[in-house]
């Protein structure tokens, strides 16, 4: 089976901002809190309603006290102010966020264009917040625009070059375009830069098994589940590098000992069924494909694909 889309932690972009002052500027900051507080609570319909209220209670203010600025400068009374004045808004921090943020609710939901139009939003107010070019650029890559997200990751890395997360989300990016000595560079240099992370070493060692080098895959895989002993897809990564070295025994110690750490992971059920059906132990692997499809339905046709190939394998002589 394919493995799985390593999923980008999106940091939650919280900045201490003073609401723009005019008509009701405690409503807008209100709204904006609630949001954050029913995103941690994963009610991500009702923030994105919240921080929709809080762009336009801010910007309804904004918009007031930049009306009378202009006025009074002008020697007008406030009411008298030109209808042209009405289309001028006070360029505001808490807008930017706001709309970062909804982008992340949006993505949580998979409404990838509506996050992605977010960002863009975000970026128009505030160019200079690089963490909304790091999370534009992982929801780029899940919408498969490879190109835009390395474009959003390499504007990262010119202002930050010490931020690993970045780079491991790079490398990713470059392992989709087939890019692997880019991505095996970008792993390098996130483990350089953290050396505590067992998912960096879980992504380099994916490059390396894919170079054939099993023996350097091993050894990530095997730092990967010393850093963290309790982490499944690390298990399921040195299954991987076991199978494809002829080491199947050692591969279903891993995948059984995957299942155990996370009961809820559709890949180690199917990558044990396939192993399972591989070393002849059919009624085993049955159990595991119809617990992997109760998790996932949607990967079906990739574990039917796979179970055909090996089952037209043992057919032949």
């Amino acid at each position: 089976m394919q493995k799985l889309r390593i999923v980008c932690v999106l940091i939650f972009v919280v900045l201490l901002v003073p609401a723009a002052q005019g008509q009701n500027p405690g409503a807008a900051r209100d709204s904006y809190d609630r949001a954050i507080r029913n995103y941690a609570k994963g009610d991500f319909d009702t923030a994105i309603t919240d921080f929709t209220r809080a762009i336009e209670l801010n910007s309804l203010s904004a918009r007031g006290h930049r009306q009378q600025q202009q006025a009074w400068s002008s020697g007008l009374e406030p009411n008298d102010a030109s209808p042209d004045s009405s289309r001028i808004t006070l360029i505001d921090p808490l807008n930017a966020v706001a709309y970062a943020n909804r982008a992340l609710a949006r993505y949580q939901k998979g409404d990838l264009s509506g996050a992605i139009a977010d960002c863009d939003r975000a970026l128009a107010i505030h160019p200079g917040l690089l963490q909304i070019y790091k999370n534009r650029g992982s929801m780029r890559w899940a919408a498969g625009d490879l190109n835009g997200a390395v474009a959003d990751l390499n504007q990262v890395l010119r202002k930050d070059p010490r931020d690993a997360q970045t780079y491991d989300i790079r490398g990713n990016v470059r392992t989709d375009l087939g890019d692997l000595a880019g991505a095996l560079s970008d792993f390098d240099q996130a483990i350089a830069l953290s050396q505590k992370s067992a998912e960096f070493y879980c992504d380099r060692g994916q490059v390396r098994q894919a170079n054939r080098d099993f023996t350097g895959a091993l050894a990530d895989f095997d730092r990967a589940i010393q850093i963290n002993p309790q982490l499944a897809w690390a298990f399921v990564c040195r299954a991987g590098a076991w199978e494809a070295s002829g080491n199947f025994m050692r591969a279903l110690e891993d995948l059984t000992r995957a299942v155990e750490l996370d009961p809820h992971s559709a890949q180690a059920y199917g990558n044990r069924g396939l192993l399972r059906l591989h070393l002849g132990r059919d009624s085993e692997a049955e159990k595991d494909f119809a617990e992997c499809l109760r998790l996932d339905a949607n990967l079906r046709p990739t574990l039917e694909q796979r179970i055909q190939v090996e089952m037209s394998s043992r057919a032949r002589p």
